[in-house]
Formats: C-alpha cells, sequence, structure tokens
C-alpha cells in the first residue's frame, strides 16, 4: 500500500497561479513580491426587487424607526404592547384587543400569501404593488400619531414577513417575545384552513394534510394543541433566524421573565431602546397562565411534546433547560454589528 503523503505548501511564487486557476471565485488579484491580495469583484447593479426596495425605505426613513413586536401568536405579547405603550411609543391607531395592529396586518398578511417562504424572486422582480400597499398600511397605523412620537407595531406574524419589513425600515429594533411552546400549544387559535394560516403554521399553502390529520376545523377541535404545537416551532424557528441577521436590532424576551419581574424587563427594554425607565402597574400582570400546560391530559401532552422536541429544548425550555439558549442569541447578535 503506498503511504500517503502530506502535500506540499505552495510557494508564494505558486498562490498568484493558485489564485488564477479558481477562476469560480471571480476574484481580482493583487500581486506583490510577497503577498497575493483578493478584493470582491466590482459591484454589479441590483436586481430591481432590491432598488425597489430601498426607493421605499427612503420615503419611510423620515417616521423614524419603528419598534416591532412579534412571536408566535398566544405567546403574551398584548404585555410587552402596553408596556411599549408605556414608554411612550405610539402602537397604531388601529388595534384589535390584542393590541395587534389591524393596518400592518393587511401588509402581512400580503407579503406572507404571495411570496413566504421565499423572498428571493421579490428581492429580484420587485412587486408592482407594494409600494402602494406600504404606503396605505403605514398610513392609517400612524393617522392619530402626535409629531415626533416614537412608534412601532405589534404583530405577532410579521416575523414571517422580517425580511422584507427590516428592508423597508434598515433602523428598525425588533423584539422577539418567547413563550414555553407547551404552553401556546394548549392555547386555542385558529384552524390552518385558509392560505395565510397554512403558510403560519406550515409554510405551504397547498398542504392538505399534516401527519394524517386534514386542514379542517373539525381537526384542528380533535387536534389542537398538535397543530399548535407545529405553529410554535415553525414560528419561533423563522422568527430567530430571520432576527438574528438584524445583529445589535434585535432582543428577544421571555414571557415568563415577563410576568415574573415586569420592572426589570421593562427597563431591560428601555435600555434596548435608548429610552429612560419608567414605572409599571404590576396589576396588568396576570402570572396565572404560566404552566397552564401541567394541567393537561398526560396523553396530549406527548403528543405535543413528540411535535415541540427538539426545538423547545434549543429553545431554553423543557426540563434541565435554561435560558442560555437566549445569551446565546444575545453573543450572535453582538457578533453581527462587529
Amino acid at each position: 500500500m503506498t503511504r500517503l503523503q502530506r502535500p506540499a505548501i505552495g510557494s508564494q511564487t505558486d498562490r498568484p497561479k493558485l489564485a488564477t486557476a479558481m477562476g469560480s471565485a471571480r476574484q481580482s488579484l493583487l500581486h506583490t513580491d510577497n503577498a497575493v491580495v483578493a478584493f470582491a469583484p466590482p459591484d454589479r447593479p441590483r436586481p430591481e426587487g432590491v432598488r425597489q426596495l430601498e426607493r421605499m425605505a427612503r420615503l419611510l426613513a423620515p417616521l423614524g424607526p419603528p419598534v416591532i413586536v412579534f412571536n408566535a401568536s398566544h405567546s403574551g405579547s398584548r404585555l410587552l404592547a402596553l408596556m411599549l405603550g408605556r414608554l411612550g411609543v405610539f402602537m397604531g391607531s388601529n388595534l384589535n384587543d390584542s393590541e395587534d395592529s389591524l393596518d400592518l396586518f393587511d401588509l402581512v398578511k400580503y407579503l406572507v400569501e404571495a411570496h413566504a417562504p421565499d423572498y428571493s424572486r421579490l428581492f429580484v422582480e420587485g412587486d408592482p404593488t407594494l409600494a402602494a400597499r406600504v404606503e396605505a398600511a403605514i398610513a392609517s397605523h400612524l393617522a392619530n400619531r402626535a409629531p415626533g412620537q416614537p412608534w412601532g407595531w405589534k404583530l405577532c406574524e410579521t416575523g414571517h414577513a422580517l425580511p422584507v419589513i427590516s428592508r423597508l425600515f434598515p433602523n428598525a429594533r425588533c423584539i422577539h417575545l418567547l413563550r414555553d411552546g407547551r404552553d401556546v400549544a394548549f392555547s386555542p387559535f385558529v384552524a390552518p384552513k385558509a392560505r395565510f394560516w397554512r403558510k403560519i403554521y406550515f409554510n405551504d399553502d397547498q398542504i392538505d394534510s399534516w401527519r394524517g390529520l386534514r386542514m379542517t376545523q373539525r381537526a384542528y377541535r380533535a387536534h389542537g394543541h398538535v397543530f399548535n404545537a407545529a405553529r410554535w416551532v415553525n414560528s419561533v424557528t423563522l422568527g430567530r433566524t430571520h432576527g438574528v441577521m438584524l445583529g445589535e436590532r434585535y432582543l428577544e424576551m421571555r414571557y415568563e421573565q415577563l410576568v415574573a419581574d415586569p420592572q426589570a424587563e421593562l427597563a431591560r427594554l428601555a435600555q434596548f431602546l435608548a429610552m429612560p425607565p419608567v414605572d409599571f402597574d404590576a396589576g396588568e400582570v396576570r402570572a396565572q397562565s404560566v404552566g397552564k400546560w401541567r394541567r393537561q391530559r398526560p396523553r396530549e401532552i406527548a403528543e405535543a411534546m413528540a411535535v415541540l422536541e427538539p426545538t423547545l429544548g434549543a429553545f431554553g425550555y423543557g426540563e434541565g433547560h435554561s435560558a442560555a439558549p437566549t445569551r446565546l442569541v444575545g453573543a450572535i447578535s453582538r457578533f453581527f454589528r462587529r
């Protein structure tokens, strides 16, 4: 048997030949006596879709950067919206009982139905209706805003459209509220019948069945905890994946910490937004919903867990887990701002 030999390391004079041969890298090379320095190729014209988003971003810039809250539905984000209001952030002119922006829902619904989860075609080709939709949504959302007031919105499903929203508002501060997926699984929600909700649950508006369950109200009534578990997994995974790319403009918070120490979490929120801290009425906090999954039937808990894991543990929930993954995400976010 022939012995394997370590290949010789090329000399400095060999390196230009090697680099030139790697044509697929498409790099320009600067040769010196002792070094080879690689430069990125010249900038190419940006696709029309990217230029369209940049034009809209310039038009929206005078409004100032928004504060955006997103999460898996039934994660307790109403409390977070109230805290932002206490900090003086205008959260919208048309809100539902959960403090969600009805105006931004129309925009996000369109983006998800028309483009999610793969926005690459939008970035390349653009969308001829998008500018008018954005203008209408933001104008209505801010109709009652005082001049110069900080602003933002809370809408659970914004995380699914964050690749576009972050282009429209490149300085936005984004807050991802997490909650134990087991509690979310046992919180009744909307069945995945409509195109929009099928994408929120499964990233696929053409899906007819999942694990032998049809996309019907009847199936949801019988197995809602399993459907909700899948929605939680999809939501938190997309939210973190999109969010960490924003670097220091992304913050993860936990509902359990909000209700355990609202004043400390409000101070943390104020620091993230560079706002002065304020007091918060703890009477608005409802802690009894934390851990409600423990009151469910063991068989249904097991069914939900079969879907939630391993994501549940990856987000610091479950037996033997802590909030360490959130601290790790903070470190990753800080890396992107270097």
